[in-house]
Order: C-alpha cells, then sequence, then structure tokens
C-alpha cells in the first residue's frame, strides 16, 4: 500500500487526525497542511513513509510496519527524531503511525512503549485495512 496515496484530500487528513488518531486540533490548523513523501523533517528514512504537518503545530510520521527491518529499534528511533523536531521546531505534539498487523509480543511491546511516552509525543498502531476503510471515506464524502 501507498501511504501518501490515501491523503490526497484535506478531508482525508482531518479523518485521521481528529477520528483516527483523537486530535482534538481546531479547524483553523487545517488550512496550512503539508505533506513530506518520505519525510519534511528527516524523522524516517523508511520506504513508503511520510510526514504530515498541520498548522505548524502538530507533526504526524506514517510508517508501514512491512518496511522496518528491525521493528522495535526503528520505532524507537523515529519517536527519539520525531520528539527532537517537535522541540527544535516549536511543535505542539509528534505523532509516530506504524501501519500494519504486529504480531501479539510487537504489539505488547508497542503498547507499553507508548504508555511510556512524554506528553507531547505519542504512538498508534493501526491496521492497514482500517486505515484505507477510514480514509477512502472522508474522501468519498
Amino acid at each position: 500500500m501507498e501511504l501518501h496515496s490515501l491523503f490526497l484530500s484535506k478531508s482525508a487528513i482531518q479523518t485521521l487526525i481528529r477520528d483516527v488518531l483523537q486530535c482534538g486540533c481546531p479547524e483553523t490548523v487545517f488550512a496550512d497542511v503539508r505533506i513530506g513523501v518520505p519525510a519534511l523533517f528527516d524523522t524516517h528514512t523508511v520506504d513508503g513513509g511520510l510526514e504530515i504537518l498541520v498548522g505548524q503545530r502538530l507533526l504526524v510520521t506514517l510508517v508501514p510496519l512491512a518496511a522496518l527491518v528491525d521493528p522495535a529499534e526503528a520505532i524507537c528511533s523515529i519517536l527519539r527524531a520525531g520528539r527532537a523536531v517537535r522541540d527544535t521546531h516549536g511543535l505542539n505534539r509528534f505523532r509516530l503511525v506504524v501501519v500494519g498487523s504486529p504480531g501479539p509480543a510487537m504489539r505488547r511491546r508497542c503498547e507499553e512503549l507508548a504508555v511510556s511516552l512524554e506528553d507531547g509525543v505519542h504512538l498508534h498502531l493501526l491496521e492497514e485495512r482500517d486505515l484505507e476503510m477510514e480514509c477512502k471515506s472522508a474522501q468519498s464524502n
């Protein structure tokens, strides 16, 4: 799946941010949305990944799980890089979205990691089919 092909409309990006990631961003931030394929700020070098910057406040990095050679290490590295970008550029939040189907052990590890993160840094695991359905639904509206 090409992640960037899901985010061709503002409504798909809003659906991801508000409905899927449960972020309460105000409408005004969506006036300035930038997409970097693979990145705007170099939080990652993952094939098929992308970054979405919303309103100079929120940076979302999406990466396909299947493209991560060592998922545990890659996720930690991207979270560190995202936190540094957030702090350097004065952003409010950084969200890493890993798209794929992790096994039970990987899911547990990611859930444990997500709980330990500082405020303003978030980790989300999304199944590919769920992300596709949400974004395609938003594009058809």
